[in-house]
């Protein structure tokens, strides 16, 4: 194959669109586009998180020997990158894949998505480090019980109520709170430390709540042992 042939197929290649695609650009376009996008918008999402863990962690850090450091450890660490590269990674595979079933099933039935968001989601899970992997499932099965409870109302099954969301919300803040003051150590790091700092305990009260958390591990081991 001469150079001639070999540049035109990789110009079908960059300009391809299957006839299935509803996207403006080519599929590669697209394609890098979404996962360029997805980067820049996690990334951005987890500075604006690192910035309110920095704000509720400012008396610590200033009185610190390295203030600047440490704050800018707490704003723009290596977390940034890989959850950026984590949404990137995952929107980059969910499109290729799209396009790639489409070209190769010519037919666009939900069945694509379904494959597509499967291979993205596993694929792009198993690379990333535990406290990526964290967040990851924090947001996602938010996501997912949003999706079921907005589906069945769509289906007539339920009916919308503001009060649900506002529900569902609470009692994912209690499960965290159970395990915060008694099953701390079930807790990423990260989720105890911002719990800790909302908490604003003075050494007495961390004494109190090592206490609790002492008292509740030996009312289990009396359980199991009975």
């Amino acid at each position: 194959m001469n150079n001639k042939k070999v540049l035109e197929l990789v110009s079908k290649i960059l300009i391809f669109k299957t006839e299935h695609c509803q996207h403006k650009h080519s599929c590669i376009r697209n394609t890098f586009q979404g996962a360029s996008e997805a980067f820049i918008k996690a990334f951005i999402a987890k500075l604006c998180l690192n910035g309110l863990m920095l704000l509720l962690s400012l008396k610590k850090v200033m009185k610190s020997d390295k203030k600047l450091l440490n704050a800018f450890k707490i704003l723009l660490n290596k977390t940034n990158f890989q959850l950026g590269l984590f949404m990137g990674l995952q929107t980059f595979l969910l499109k290729g894949t799209q396009c790639s079933l489409r070209t190769i099933r010519n037919k666009e039935d939900g069945i694509n998505a379904l494959l597509a968001g499967f291979i993205a989601g596993g694929l792009s899970y198993m690379t990333q480090e535990e406290n990526v992997k964290y967040l990851v499932r924090v947001y996602l099965f938010g996501r997912a019980v949003d999706c079921i409870y907005q589906s069945q109302v769509e289906k007539g099954r339920f009916k919308h109520r503001k009060i649900i969301p506002v529900l569902v919300f609470a009692l994912m803040s209690t499960l965290i709170s159970f395990a915060f003051f008694f099953e701390p150590e079930i807790l990423p790091l990260d989720t105890y430390k911002m719990y800790q700092n909302f908490s604003g305990a003075e050494m007495n009260d961390s004494l109190w709540h090592m206490c609790n958390v002492q008292a509740w591990r030996n009312k289990i081991n009396a359980v199991k042992s009975s």
